[in-house]
């Protein structure tokens, strides 16, 4: 993570144009539930499609088996005992340092669309995606009701 960090905050400036970042994660999708690695049923056309006009980072590890965890460490780059999400019901630390905070540092735009599972979705918590890099996030409501 941190030298993906590095070369986005220290190289791509030096390009002519920053590249575009989507990170799509959804649940309950496997490496190979998408047209583009191969499935001979499922039709993922939109996602073919960013495939084939994209870097794909096909090397991917989750932090944890279930949702909360994996998207704390993917949104931090650590483990997600180090940002109080060990399972779901845990907020995250709201001093934690996310990717979507570093890429506004660098003078990206950054959104947040779906299930947020890490900290409240109230504008005035700081566990929010307002709070936590992403300025504007229509997140469907949390089911989280941990005050931690």
């Amino acid at each position: 993570m941190r030298a993906f960090l590095f070369l986005l905050v220290f190289v791509a400036p030096l390009l002519a144009a920053p590249p575009n970042i989507i990170l799509v994660m959804s649940d309950d999708q496997g490496y190979g539930d998408a047209g583009y690695t191969g499935h001979r049923t499922l039709k993922t056309p939109h996602l073919d499609a960013m495939a084939r006009a994209s870097v794909e980072f096909r090397h991917f590890h989750a932090g944890a088996p279930v949702c909360s965890p994996t998207r704390a460490s993917v949104l931090t780059g650590r483990h997600p005992f180090r940002g109080n999400v060990p399972n779901h019901g845990h907020y995250l630390r709201p001093e934690e340092t996310t990717l979507a905070e570093i890429l506004r540092g660098a003078g990206y735009l950054t959104g947040h669309f779906g299930k947020w599972h890490v900290g409240s979705v109230q504008k005035e918590s700081p566990c929010s995606p307002g709070g936590q890099g992403f300025p504007s996030a229509p997140s469907r409501r949390a089911t989280c009701r941990s005050g931690r």
